[in-house]
């Protein structure tokens, strides 16, 4: 499980110091944090991230710096247990969360000392919920690590290669890195939602010195309209007013839409947030007055409001105000994912295999193992 956060700040008078950690009882080795720093600024000392093992701590760190050249250049260090990686979380909620801290930590550089045990006392409960979001986030559901599968720029080229052939893991890794561009630690742990997904199947061949990958299902992700709040509002629920507003926003917004790459990355990472996707599927079920929604454990009102703000943002959900001015939350778009029995693989193995691409042995098993799918489907 993720150990912690240690924020730390580079300053000329007095170098790298620890302004804000957590857990408060977690262990800062500043040698261990001039290695990370050090890390970052090897060559143009850019923003950007990199991921340490530190042998004295016994963790690994994944660590985001703002850069030298901007104001006060803060690196935060999320603390992992050795054999995790980011990976296991997503590329997109550690960006979120980074992205929240350093807003904290912006306000810290312009308040007074009130205001900023403040904001500090508020970080630290942030920097509580995030852990919690973290560790929620190696239990998803399979439609969520499908939407994890897309999320990623890395998982998306793995289906693409995969959807042209099976491939040996050497051979994918080295496509991989240089389609990308950059080095690739841990294929295991990238392949792990595909696995457990049945994306793909791994298996050994007589007379190959690597496992091969093959692809055994495939899956679409897009918005739907929400089935039973449409049929209800039909029905003239909650009441007539509402019903015919929402009704009207629906059709507005599913006549515009069309899906795209940047919009279906939309859906996914609202998803893949375990809080987000607590309340998509809570609302899928009904609407409820804003000030009725029930509250999960540690949430707060302003929690909620903020966030159901930014699936509104994202079109995920929609606000319908009643004759008393009451505000009603409905799903306007149900984010599904829909797994498929890739047919187009029979034809792809026949022209491979008749163009010299893929071996016989190659060919055959990956028949038999879409055979074997096809069969319990």
């Amino acid at each position: 499980m993720p150990l912690g956060y240690i924020i730390t700040e580079w300053t000329e008078s007095e170098g790298l110091i620890v302004p804000i950690h957590y857990p408060d009882n977690l262990n800062v080795d500043l040698d261990d944090m001039m290695r990370i720093f050090y890390a970052h600024i090897t060559g143009a000392g850019e923003s950007g991230n990199v991921l340490v093992r530190l042998e004295r701590s016994r963790c690994n760190v994944t660590s985001h710096f703002t850069g030298m050249d901007s104001e006060t250049p803060i690196m935060v260090n999320l603390l992992l247990e050795l054999g995790e990686d980011p990976d296991h979380f997503g590329e997109n909620i550690i960006h979120e969360i980074n992205e929240e801290i350093l807003k904290y930590t912006s306000d810290m550089q312009i308040a007074n000392e009130v205001q900023k045990e403040e904001i500090i006392m508020n970080l630290k409960a942030y920097l509580k919920n995030s852990l919690f979001l973290l560790e929620r986030l190696k239990h998803l559901t399979k439609e969520q690590r499908m939407a994890q599968i897309y999320s990623s720029e890395k998982s998306r080229a793995i289906l693409e290669f995969l959807q042209e052939r099976a491939r040996p893991r050497k051979e994918l890794l080295a496509l991989l890195e240089d389609k990308l561009g950059k080095i690739i630690s841990n294929l295991e742990i990238t392949l792990d939602p595909f696995i457990k997904t049945d994306i793909i199947k791994q298996d050994w061949i007589a007379g190959f010195s690597d496992i091969l990958l093959f692809l055994t299902a495939d899956f679409t992700i897009s918005r739907a309209p929400p089935v039973k709040l449409v049929e209800a509002a039909k029905s003239k629920l909650p009441n007539a007013e509402l019903a015919k507003k929402y009704l009207e926003v629906v059709r507005r917004f599913f006549v515009n839409y069309t899906p795209s790459l940047n919009d279906n990355l939309i859906v996914a990472n609202n998803m893949i947030n375990p809080d987000k996707f607590d309340y998509i599927v809570l609302f899928r079920e009904k609407p409820y007055p804003l000030n009725k929604i029930p509250k999960g454990p540690g949430e707060s009102f302003k929690f909620i409001k903020a966030m159901l703000k930014s699936m509104e943002e994202d079109k995920i959900i929609t606000i319908v105000k009643d004759k008393k001015n009451t505000e009603w939350v409905f799903l306007l778009s149900d984010p599904i994912t829909q797994a498929f029995y890739p047919e187009y693989m029979i034809e792809q193995i026949r022209k491979d295999r008749m163009s010299g691409l893929l071996k016989k042995e190659v060919a055959v098993k990956h028949l038999e193992l879409l055979e074997n799918v096809y069969v319990k489907e």
